[in-house]
């Protein structure tokens, strides 16, 4: 136990004081290559068996790197569980992004802001997004990753050890890459995604309730996260993704919109710069009760 909360303090300290490792010694960039060398080898048919061989035996092969890094010498076993274990979340990264969208938004700069959050943080197109959007898709993006990149390794960790978070984010990894619904992703990623889901339902739930602690020690409106989370989780098309945003929107008593795809009515105001500046509050809050929770759960487990 001693061990595992140890590694659990360390890992989290690596991403607060040094951030990301380069590419090269990134474990989610070795799952994104395996993925990538993985999918330019798919069959013109039998896509949705390839695709769930393709999930089913990464997510094997990188929880299986936890046992193995055990059987290394006691030094050695625990800087690579440090490291593997940093490689699978992320804090300081996402907050990091959400205060570069932020300064760019405050200095003016809505093409800057534009292009530092599709670089950092959305995957659509934000060419023609106006500054409310900007701020609102930033709020929502700080929300979801925080489930996906902290709450979710964090909660297997606690639960499953190394093995636990290398899985959890290789499945993560996999449907960001290949879980979409369009070309032969529709067959070849559903395994994918519906793997992610399934994974997904427990941190994505535990998110908005950390979100809740979060606006509470912020002093917004923690009522109304809980309000909004009950009534607009359903609003997004994931099951599990409209848990946290749900959660930030209510709290900031805002209204969240991804045109042609969702709104999720927390309150009637329109996202602003003052609003993402909240939500990186409460976000950070959020990721430091997650740390609390797992250290709990840990000790409770052992």
């Amino acid at each position: 136990m001693i061990q595992t909360l140890i590694v659990l303090i360390l890992a989290v300290l690596v991403d607060r004081l040094i951030g990301e490792p380069p590419e090269e010694l990134h474990p989610v960039c070795w799952m994104g290559k395996f993925i990538e060398f993985a999918w330019n080898r798919r069959p013109s048919k039998g896509l949705f068996l390839y695709g769930a061989f393709m999930v089913a035996s990464g997510t094997m092969f990188f929880a299986l790197l936890g046992p193995l890094v055990s059987l290394l010498w006691w030094p050695v076993s625990f800087v690579f569980s440090v490291w593997f274990l940093k490689g699978t979340m992320s804090a300081s990264g996402l907050l990091d992004a959400g205060r570069e969208v932020y300064v760019a938004l405050v200095a003016g700069d809505l093409a800057q802001a534009r292009g530092k959050l599709a670089w950092h943080l959305v995957s659509r197109d934000t060419s023609d997004l106006s500054s409310q959007e900007v701020a609102g898709a930033a709020v929502e993006s700080l929300s979801e990753n925080l489930s996906d990149g902290w709450v979710g390794p964090i909660l297997a960790y606690s639960l499953f050890g190394l093995p636990g978070a290398l899985a959890y984010r290789f499945v993560n990894t996999c449907d960001s890459m290949v879980g979409y619904r369009h070309g032969d992703f529709e067959l070849g990623g559903k395994a994918s995604a519906l793997l992610d889901d399934l994974f997904n339902i427990l941190p994505a739930r535990l998110s908005a309730l950390l979100l809740v602690v979060g606006a509470w020690s912020s002093e917004v409106d923690w009522r109304g996260a809980i309000r909004s989370s009950f009534r607009f989780h359903r609003a997004t098309e994931s099951p599990n993704a409209g848990w946290p945003m749900a959660a930030i929107a209510g709290a900031l008593g805002i209204t969240l919109t991804k045109r042609g795809c969702y709104s999720i009515p927390g309150g009637d105001g329109d996202p602003d710069v003052e609003d993402l500046y909240l939500s990186m509050k409460v976000v950070s809050v959020a990721q430091l009760a997650t740390v609390a929770f797992g250290f709990a759960l840990i000790v409770g487990m052992r």
